[in-house]
């Protein structure tokens, strides 16, 4: 699985959170196999498009990652590398 740079805007962004507070998912701006972390209210998921094209989401459920994800939302995908090895 790739993870994902999040060097983009939320705008471009295939998951974001929109005005009305809800997730919102664009599996056409998608890339099969990249990792689409979000923070939403005080959870992190974990979005992907697998090879059949289907869309996959997951809760992380550690709370020291969520508190990590939290204080460094910029950081999540690194957090997430670190926490792999």
């Amino acid at each position: 699985m790739i993870l994902v740079e999040v060097g983009i805007t939320m705008s471009e962004s295939p998951v974001h959170i929109d005005e009305e507070n809800k997730i919102k998912i664009k599996p056409e701006l998608m890339v099969t196999e990249n990792l689409y972390p979000i923070l939403y209210e005080n959870l992190l998921f974990l979005f992907f498009k697998d090879e059949n094209e289907l869309i996959n989401c997951y809760e992380v459920t550690d709370k020291e990652l969520i508190e990590k994800a939290q204080k460094n939302p910029e950081k999540i995908l690194e957090i997430l590398e670190e926490w792999n090895k």
